[in-house]
């Protein structure tokens, strides 16, 4: 890996040196820093295989330490009280939703292309503004929950729409109004983490995230079984999440000092385009985080679906959700930096580059795992939930497919490049169009298909959401899709399965010695169809050059 240092230009730059990267310090002399234009860019570029690993390593931290935290309470509380926390921590989600208004992602993309191009001070400038914008909400946001619940909640109940309608239900239950202060500072706290934690992600320094978000987890785990021997009960729990978060938002604060208060900025942003944005950003994560699968569940109300085909449809849907996301969530914010730093000079054809890369990294890392779940659904589901969820197998199996496709596509990649394009309002199109292709076709295919048909319209909801962000980028970016890359290994990967036609796992222990199995076949596989191009190799020499050499047993000649 190249040096990320210079000597120092007479702009205001990001220092190496500085506290955002303590690891720097020891072999960076004071006055290096990391160069404007051009040459801050390729900087920026250069830290993101490092900060995907580390934000990757992290992201499946938290999916273990909250799996591990759901285990301690349901062994600790009555079913009554873990139905309690549910509806709180329901209801701190919807909250947290609301008053994001996507700043975390004007913050990715804004603050990576300020900083190589205006330098720190510019950078921190937008910065300040942004904080000072999401204490603001979050005071105001304070003042409702412990003064205004029920007013709030009669404001989003006469909003017509459905997920509108389900967070003033969700606001005027029992458990909300029992613990609204804690879920208030439980919001507070996590509106000022999650901000912070996209400044680190901004300027592509991740490890002061896995140290501190990896640390407040283990207190997190370690002080609530305390807090549940001592009978503190739902209260001493929602607390206890918020003082953690809030404890790592401070640590991230002082770590973060020298950026944020760093003073002389050439060039201030004006805030019309970072709010098109947010209000953008805050709308699409709105509809796929929860708008798509709360239109699913009202169709399957709506048709009168059993509990049971409900359980069935809420256990495919999050398998495969879980799936699709297990080896690529530490691309988030990362992913969006990245394109950020690729755009600095309005650069498109380095803004295709690494989208086009993006899309093929995504890919190497998802599909395989897809693949693999995609032909061992039914055992899967099986072995993680039972005999009695094994009709739930071939909705997984379904659902699965489609979002396979989706994620071949670069749904993600499409989002955060128009983003950073200043095309925002070509995603919220295409989010409108899916949220229509999933009411029509799901009105259409419910009362035929049940469960399998509401699926089948969110999948070809998500399918029309990434198309139409595809068109939308075709013109203007020089490089293409990479279809060929993604056809090939599609088809190595698929070799590498079919040995489940002759030898079917069934139980988690042959599940996990055919997973063994699937990749050293896929390692071969692609060995011998060799997916990657010389130019692919020659990308990653550019980044880290210990890798490329491994690469060129997967790369045509």
């Amino acid at each position: 890996m190249e040096p990320e240092t210079v000597h120092a230009s007479a702009s205001g730059v990001l220092s190496v040196g500085d506290p955002l990267d303590p690891g720097t310090s020891t072999h960076t002399p004071e006055h290096a820093t990391a160069p404007l234009g051009e040459e801050g860019a390729r900087s920026l570029l250069k830290r993101t295989p490092n900060s995907y690993v580390l934000n990757q390593a992290y992201g499946l931290w938290v999916y273990v330490s909250l799996f591990l935290l759901t285990i301690l309470l349901t062994r600790n509380l009555s079913r009554n009280d873990y139905g309690m926390y549910a509806v709180a921590a329901t209801a701190f989600n919807t909250i947290a939703y609301i008053v994001a208004f996507g700043l975390e992602d004007a913050t990715t993309t804004f603050v990576p292309r300020l900083l190589a191009e205006h330098g720190q001070a510019t950078a921190a400038a937008l910065i300040r503004r942004l904080l000072a914008i999401r204490v603001g909400t979050l005071l105001a946001c304070l003042g409702v929950l412990l003064l205004s619940l029920p007013t709030l909640a009669t404001f989003l109940a006469a909003i017509p729409t459905p997920m509108t309608v389900n967070m003033a239900t969700g606001l005027r239950s029992p458990g909300v109004q029992m613990h609204v202060a804690p879920i208030a500072f439980w919001v507070l706290a996590n509106g000022l983490f999650s901000l912070l934690n996209a400044v680190y992600a901004a300027v592509m320094r991740m490890k002061v995230v896995v140290i501190v978000g990896g640390l407040s987890q283990i207190f997190l785990l370690g002080l609530g079984f305390v807090t549940l021997q001592l009978g503190w009960g739902i209260d001493g729990i929602l607390w206890l999440q918020g003082i953690v978060m809030f404890a790592g938002a401070l640590l991230f604060a002082i770590w973060q000092a020298p950026l944020i208060f760093s003073r002389g900025a050439s060039y201030h942003q004006p805030m019309a385009p970072v709010f098109r944005l947010g209000i953008s950003a805050w709308f699409t994560n709105l509809v796929s985080g929860a708008l798509l699968k709360q239109i699913s569940v009202i169709l399957l109300l709506y048709f009168s679906a059993t509990l049971a085909q409900q359980a069935d449809f809420n256990t495919s849907f999050q398998l495969t959700d879980g799936a699709n996301l297990l080896l690529v969530s530490g691309f988030g914010g990362v992913g969006v930096s990245a394109l950020a730093a690729a755009f600095v000079g309005k650069n498109y054809h380095r803004l295709s580059r690494i989208w086009q890369t993006l899309i093929k990294i995504e890919t190497l890392l998802s599909v395989p795992g897809l693949i693999f779940c995609l032909f061992n659904a039914k055992n899967i589901v099986i072995a993680l939930y039972g005999q009695k969820y094994a009709s739930a197998g071939e909705l997984f199996a379904i659902f699965l497919s489609l979002n396979l496709v989706v994620r071949m596509l670069g749904m993600t990649i499409h989002q955060s490049t128009l983003f950073v394009m200043s095309k925002s309002r070509y995603v919220v199109i295409a989010q409108w169009a899916g949220l229509i292709v999933v009411i029509v076709l799901g009105l259409y295919l419910t009362p035929r298909w049940g469960p399998a048909g509401t699926l089948v319209a969110d999948g070809v909801a998500r399918l029309v959401i990434c198309g139409l962000m595809l068109l939308f980028l075709w013109k203007d970016l020089p490089l293409k899709y990479p279809l060929g890359f993604s056809l090939r290994v599609l088809l190595a990967v698929t070799i590498a399965a079919m040995p489940v036609l002759f030898f079917h796992p069934s139980t988690k222990l042959t599940l996990a010695l055919f997973a063994l199995v699937f990749i050293v076949l896929s390692v071969c596989m692609l060995m011998l169809i060799r997916p990657l191009s010389q130019g692919d190799v020659e990308m990653v020499r550019e980044v880290k050059p210990g890798v490329a050499r491994y690469l060129k047993w997967f790369a045509r000649q």
